[in-house]
């Protein structure tokens, strides 16, 4: 079922894309957050927050991130390599495939530096959508909606299978838009 949506939804982008996103998903940017599952009709008018230097999804305080060109293609912010595999991270106790999984984090004393996961857009999304691993293109969130006094909330990556075909109750599932800055600025400066 998920093949053939997916096969359906890159039908559908491909058609409608005159821009290789590509190009785009280089250099320095922030990642957005993004309510919604749609490759076709998603933009920042969706956005619901942004990473921060940690890797958390916060409303304020979004983090320039680098994303390298070697392979593998990397994230990297001021606080050092970005991943899903800090031991120190929250795990994903609600969800069925990935209750072991940690949720991604930037730097922290127990990451293994060596270890790089790699990022990458799709010829034919409309906007640069952050993908990782076998075409995983979505995230799991936890529903509740950043406020002006909360703590950053966890992002983990979306798990799915016969048992559980979509995020656990209470979650989201949402989309990461990958924002190039062109020039780097006074904001920026304070972020490395």
């Amino acid at each position: 079922m998920t093949a053939l949506l997916w096969r359906k939804t890159a039908a559908a982008v491909a058609a409608t894309a005159t821009h290789d996103v590509r190009d785009d998903f280089v250099g320095r940017g922030r990642i957005h957050v993004l309510n919604s599952t749609s490759f076709v009709t998603a933009s920042l008018a969706d956005r619901i927050g942004c990473l921060n230097r940690h890797g958390m999804l916060t409303l304020r305080d979004c983090a320039v991130f680098t994303l390298f060109d070697d392979s593998p293609r990397s994230f990297y912010s001021a606080e050092g390599n970005c991943s899903f595999r800090n031991p120190n991270t929250p795990t994903n106790r609600d969800s069925y495939y990935g209750s072991d999984t940690h949720a991604w984090s930037c730097g922290g004393k127990d990451v293994d530096k060596s270890v790089n996961e790699n990022y990458y857009t799709v010829n034919g999304f409309n906007y640069p959508f952050v993908c990782n691993g076998n075409i995983n293109c979505w995230y799991d969130i936890l529903m509740a909606t950043p406020g002006n006094d909360y703590e950053p909330l966890p992002v983990w990556q979306f798990f799915w299978g016969a048992h559980q075909l979509d995020v656990p109750a209470g979650h989201s599932r949402v989309l990461w838009l990958w924002v190039p800055t062109r020039k780097k600025s006074a904001e920026d400066a304070d972020e490395e």
